[in-house]
C-alpha cells in the first residue's frame, strides 16, 4: 500500500512541476505570440505598412523592454514604452541621398539598417515572426 501512495505522490509532484514550467513559459510570451491554429502567418508587407501608419498597432507589436538601446556618445538609454519614438518612415522611403540602407529579409526575419556615411550615426531595427504575427524585437540607434 505504501508503494501505491509513493507512486501517486510521485505522479502529483511530476504533474505540478510540468504545470509550473509550462505556465511560466506561457506568461513570458507577448500578447499575440501564440500561433493560432489554422491561421496563416501574417503577411510582412501588410504588417510593415500598418506598423508605420497606426501608432496603437505599432505599440502593440513591440516587445518591451525592447532589446537594443539608444546610444549618444557614452550615454546608453534602454528603450521603454515611455521613451519610444514612433517609427513613421519606412525603410523604402528613406532619403538615399543622405542615408545608406541595407535590408535583410527572410521568411521569419526582417532587418533594416541605415547610416550616414562619414559619420558615427546608425540605426538598426529587427522584426521577427513570432507565432503567426510580426513583432519589432530589437532597435539600436547610435551616434558616438
Amino acid at each position: 500500500m505504501k508503494n501505491h501512495y509513493r507512486q501517486v505522490l510521485a505522479f502529483l509532484v511530476f504533474f505540478n512541476v510540468v504545470f509550473a514550467f509550462s505556465d511560466s513559459f506561457a506568461q513570458g510570451k507577448p500578447k499575440g505570440m501564440v500561433k493560432i491554429q489554422g491561421t496563416p502567418p501574417e503577411d510582412f508587407p501588410i504588417f510593415y505598412e500598418r506598423f508605420h501608419s497606426d501608432s496603437a498597432f505599432q505599440m502593440s507589436r513591440i516587445i518591451f523592454p525592447l532589446q537594443g538601446l539608444r546610444q549618444f556618445g557614452k550615454e546608453e538609454i534602454p528603450w521603454t514604452a515611455d521613451n519610444w519614438e514612433l517609427m513613421r518612415t519606412r525603410i523604402y522611403q528613406v532619403d538615399t541621398t543622405q542615408f545608406k540602407t541595407k535590408i535583410k529579409h527572410k521568411k521569419k526575419y526582417f532587418e533594416q539598417t541605415l547610416w550616414i556615411e562619414g559619420t558615427n550615426f546608425s540605426s538598426k531595427r529587427r522584426f521577427e515572426l513570432l507565432g503567426n504575427r510580426w513583432f519589432l524585437v530589437y532597435a539600436f540607434e547610435g551616434s558616438l
